[in-house]
Order: C-alpha cells, then sequence, then structure tokens
C-alpha cells in the first residue's frame, strides 16, 4: 500500500499492487492537516511547511482505510501497469545501448547509421539501429500478449522482462573503423 500527495497529484498503489495515477484533485481530507503527504509500508511522513513530521499510528491507519476504500480509475489495469513498465525498462535497454557505445541519443544513431553515410562508425550505428528494432519488436509483441492475458494468468513484470533482448557485448557493436583510414597504411588480410 502507497499513497502520496503533493500539490494536487495523487499516486496510489493499493493492496493488490495496482498503481495509478491523478492530476489535479483535491487533496484527500484526513483528520490530520498536512501540505504534502507520503504512507508506504516502511515510512509515513507529512510535510508541515519546511517541516517533515512522522504520523502516528491512527493517523497510518486512517490512510490506509483511505486506500482500501478507493476505487481504482476504469483505465488502471494491471495489463496497463506492465506494459508501462516494460516499456520503461525497453527505453533503458536502448539508452544504455546507445550511452555505451557514446552516442548522444538516437537521433546521432540515426544520422551516423543513415544510408549512404560514410562516417567511419556507421556500420556501428547500424548495428544498434538493428538492436533497438529488436528490442522494440519484442516490445511491441509482448504488449500485444500482456493485453489479451486475464489478469489471473498474468506472469509478473521479471518474467515479462526476460523475454527481452539484453544488450549483446560492447564488441557486438564495435569493429567499424577500418585501421588502414587511421594509419594510412593499408592492412593485409
Amino acid at each position: 500500500m502507497r499513497l502520496e500527495y503533493e500539490g494536487g497529484t495523487l499516486r496510489v498503489e493499493n493492496a493488490e499492487g495496482l498503481r495509478w495515477q491523478l492530476a489535479d484533485v483535491g487533496k484527500p481530507q484526513f483528520l490530520f492537516e498536512y501540505d504534502a503527504l507520503s504512507v508506504t509500508d516502511d515510512r509515513a511522513l507529512r510535510r508541515m511547511g519546511a517541516q517533515l513530521l512522522p504520523l502516528a499510528l491512527d493517523e497510518i491507519q486512517e490512510v490506509r482505510s483511505f486506500v482500501e476504500d478507493l476505487q481504482p480509475p476504469s483505465w488502471a489495469t494491471f495489463q496497463g501497469q506492465i506494459t508501462a513498465d516494460l516499456r520503461t525498462l525497453t527505453r533503458g535497454l536502448i539508452n544504455t545501448v546507445v550511452a555505451q557505445q557514446e552516442y548522444d541519443g538516437l537521433l546521432d544513431v540515426m544520422i551516423t547509421g543513415r544510408e549512404g553515410s560514410t562516417d567511419l562508425y556507421a556500420d556501428e550505428a547500424r548495428r544498434v539501429l538493428a538492436y533497438v528494432d529488436s528490442v522494440w519488436n519484442a516490445f511491441y509483441a509482448l504488449a500485444a500478449q500482456i493485453q489479451n492475458t486475464p489478469r489471473a494468468e498474468l506472469k509478473s513484470l521479471k518474467e515479462y522482462a526476460e523475454m527481452m533482448p539484453f544488450p549483446p557485448l560492447a564488441e557486438h557493436f564495435a569493429g567499424g573503423i577500418l585501421q588502414e583510414l587511421l594509419s594510412g597504411t593499408p592492412v593485409s588480410r
């Protein structure tokens, strides 16, 4: 269970693990005052001005009861939650490879690997783009599978994540520079 409220944004995770966020909502009313509130299984704090104050046990129970009575919005589903988490993982996998190969971003990779490019790293960039394609294709296939899976049959995020193509070793992408271009002397093959 988790409830966070600050500045009109309410973030909730109910006892079943379903998460949702609502923006521009009124502050939930409790018997105690607060400007911001954060209650999880590990901690319970409220902010009043510049002060952070722990919640008393009865205040924590009041928040727990509030969350138990909340009905999630119709759009908040476990399928959507897992898909959103998997999309975040997908972007992370891609960004890891892009950063590992020392590109400034995917646009840099696309420019370097564009068709007809004579950039010294064009082949490397094309291998990065092939990996990006494989990751997005895997994500879309899993997302479709997840959306069509009844809640009771859903796997954990970890199980779906293990189905994603994790980045190959850096050497897979490297090797695009011909040494004779750098030294001026041809290398015999």
